[in-house]
């Protein structure tokens, strides 16, 4: 049960549980009513000019913490458009590593009116519509996220975006040539060499991504067959000019915990080895540990001492 008038609430429901202290006005509630409702727990204000009912939003997510926030960031500012990670998410297209605290927005002017729960910059770029409201192109907001997050950040989503056919490495490549003066634009072009369309999963990019900044270079889905012409499998990532093979162990793989599953892939891998290939699994462990390419290494080296 909640005190708030229950115009306020079904208003707030209309806009992704958020609404601005000129819609609370003009039904009556000043700020001390606001700062009430906050107290109680009734109300969130993540920033100056703006609320968020309750029970009306996920604020302990932060993706979808995020996504309340952007369609608060609409509301305080009519003229914004959506962009870097935010619009990267408005356009359907997976992150990962971003700090989700801030969305980011683009503004004709850059002034942010005291409101400090957003990123504001200085629009430009072509904009187009999404569910969350007008936005950056793929493209450039791809390249905005490699530049605000860093460009392991940006590969995971370029190589998702790249699959999706949501853009091609001609758009990315068009869209930093268009901004080489802005600030930071090196991480974007950095991002741009190694992005690839073939890596099929956020972990794979990261394992990728791992391997090449190392030195490491690797094919992508590549198919081993026997001497017969036969498929054995097809794998991860080959080791350029070797016989070592790298697969990337996520969740989803092995989530069943089906035997038949297990044993598949026992009997996948035992093939690989008895044709001479050497296999390495990579996990989101080792991501995090940063253990990866170590791994990778020890077993080139095992590779060449046979």
């Amino acid at each position: 049960m909640t005190g708030l008038p229950p115009e306020l609430c079904a208003l707030a429901a209309s806009q992704h549980g958020m609404f601005t202290t000129g819609q609370a006005a003009r039904l009556g509630l000043g700020r001390r009513s606001l700062i009430a409702a906050v107290t109680a727990g009734e109300l969130v204000h993540p920033g100056r000019g703006l609320y968020a009912v309750a029970h009306l939003v996920d604020h302990v997510t932060p993706e979808a913490w995020h996504r309340h926030l952007a369609a608060g960031a609409m509301l305080v500012y009519p003229d914004a458009a959506l962009c870097g990670v935010t619009s990267v998410l408005a356009h359907g297209i997976g992150v990962w590593g971003c700090d989700l605290a801030k969305p980011s927005l683009r503004r004709p002017i850059h002034r942010s009116t005291g409101v400090t729960c957003f990123r504001v910059r200085r629009s430009r770029g072509a904009v187009v519509a999404t569910e969350w409201g007008p936005a950056s192109t793929v493209a450039d907001s791809l390249v905005q996220m490699a530049v605000d997050h860093g460009i392991e950040q940006g590969v995971v989503s370029t190589d998702a975006a790249l699959r999706q056919g949501r853009v091609t490495k001609a758009d990315i490549d068009e869209s930093i040539d268009r901004s080489t003066r802005a600030p930071g634009i090196h991480r974007a072009r950095s991002m741009a060499a190694f992005v690839c369309v073939e890596r099929e999963s956020a972990g794979e990019s990261r394992c990728g991504f791992a391997l090449e900044l190392a030195g490491i270079h690797v094919v992508p889905q590549v198919e081993i067959r026997d001497a017969f012409g036969n498929l054995v499998g097809r794998v991860d990532f080959l080791v350029e000019g070797t016989t070592v093979v790298v697969e990337f162990d996520g969740k989803l793989k092995f989530a069943s915990g089906d035997p038949e599953v297990l044993w598949a892939e026992k009997k996948r891998e035992d093939r690989l080895r008895a044709l001479g290939y050497t296999v390495v699994r990579i996990t989101w462990a080792d991501l995090e540990r940063g253990t990866a390419v170590a791994k990778v290494r020890a077993a080139l080296a095992m590779a060449a001492a046979a």
